[in-house]
This record gives C-alpha cells, sequence and structure tokens, in this order.
C-alpha cells in the first residue's frame, strides 16, 4: 500500500486549517462585527494557535477581507448578459434577479458572507472600499434597465425611489435573513431556494414597475385634462 508522504499531509492538515479559522471568522465577524471580534476569538473558534492565523492570513485585516471574498469568487462566473436585442423588461428583471440571488444557492458559508458584506456597509471598517462600488454598479444596472424601459435620457425622482425600492428588498433578504430563518427556514434551505426566491422578486419589481406606469399615465392625463 502506497502511504501519502509527509508533506502532502502538511499541505493538507494546513488547507483544513486555514479553512476552520475561515469558517470560524465568518461566523464570529457576521454575528459580533469587525470591531468587536479579536484575533484570539477566531483562534479559539477554530481550535487553533494564533500563530497559524498569522501565517494564514497575515493578520486581522488579512482574515476580514478573506471572509469577505472566498466564499463568493464565483458568482461573477457566467453571469447572463443584460445587452442581448429584444430583452423584454421581464425578463432584464429576471436576468438582474438571478445575479442578485446566485449566492443563496452557494451554500450558509456564502449567504454569511454576504450578511457579512451588507454588516460592512451599515458598520463600515474603511478596509474594504471595493464594496462600495460593487454595490453602486449593482443599483446602476436597476437603474439603467428601468431609466431605458421608461424611455428617460436619465432617472427623475420617482425612477429613484421605484430602483430603490426594488435594490432595498433584495438586500433584505441577505441582511434580514436570521428573522426568515427563524420563522420560515425552508425559504433559505430548500433545494431550489434561489430559484424560487428569482421568480418571486422577478414578479415583484415587475408588478412594482407596472404601479409606476399607471402612476405617470394618470399623472400626465391629469395635466392635459385640468380641473
Amino acid at each position: 500500500m502506497t502511504q501519502a508522504s509527509p508533506t502532502r499531509r502538511v499541505r493538507a492538515n494546513g488547507q483544513y486549517a486555514r479553512e476552520k479559522i475561515l469558517l470560524a471568522a465568518l461566523g464570529l465577524f457576521s454575528k459580533k462585527g469587525y470591531a468587536a471580534t479579536s484575533v484570539r476569538d477566531v483562534a479559539g473558534a477554530a481550535d487553533v494557535n494564533l500563530a497559524a492565523i498569522s501565517y494564514h492570513f497575515g493578520d486581522k485585516a488579512g482574515l476580514y477581507r478573506a471572509a469577505l471574498h472566498e466564499f463568493l469568487d464565483d458568482v461573477g462566473d457566467d453571469l447572463p448578459a443584460f445587452d442581448t436585442p429584444g430583452l423584454t423588461l421581464q425578463e432584464l428583471l429576471r436576468r438582474y434577479m438571478h445575479v442578485c440571488l446566485r449566492p443563496l444557492g452557494m451554500g450558509k458559508s456564502a449567504l454569511l458572507s454576504v450578511q457579512l458584506r451588507v454588516r460592512e456597509f451599515i458598520e463600515p471598517t474603511g478596509l474594504l472600499q471595493s464594496l462600495t462600488a460593487e454595490r453602486d454598479q449593482a443599483y446602476a444596472l436597476l437603474l439603467g434597465i428601468l431609466t431605458h424601459h421608461f424611455g428617460l435620457d436619465a432617472p427623475d425622482d420617482e425612477l429613484e425611489a421605484l430602483a430603490f425600492s426594488i435594490f432595498a428588498f433584495v438586500g433584505n433578504l441577505y441582511s434580514a435573513q436570521d428573522h426568515l430563518a427563524a420563522r420560515r427556514p425552508e425559504l433559505l434551505e430548500a433545494t431550489d431556494a434561489a430559484g424560487a426566491w428569482e421568480e418571486r422578486f422577478t414578479a415583484y419589481a415587475y408588478a412594482m414597475v407596472v404601479v409606476e406606469s399607471e402612476r405617470r399615465k394618470a399623472a400626465a392625463h391629469a395635466i392635459q385634462r385640468p380641473d
């Protein structure tokens, strides 16, 4: 029988320790925040020594960045195109929701990583300015879809409010996932939870657009036929 070499065993053990540290850090950072979580706390939760954290991540900031990014490394792979000619508004909204909700199908660690990102927006550490850029790009994509649909050269106040409202309820699924998990865990844990939420949110967003369209028509009619 061929035995694994000591080098391979060390590498395997090292990778296992790294994953334990990262999972422990993700849980603690998500629950307590960056400032209230110490490297010693993470070491205790992962059952490793402080030197192991230093070896794999350098320092607390490096560990925090890894917790935010590594579980979502492939969330941007194979994204749908938004500039394909002839797409309906419903299809564009469905593609947008697909991008936003991909972490739901990537397991608990990815969900916690998104939750940690939401926390970073609320309690910014100053360590990850790139997250603000990612959020702004996602919002700009949605705003662009809606602006084009309404035939506007630039978004007005009401369109901005509509985009913000849609963007907010998608984000709330992640920021309030603990509440949802306590009440209806199956909504997050079902095999096709991501697909189900994609369909729901597409329908909700489309209904909001329809309401805004009717409001604009009513306002235009009132201007044309004043009392």
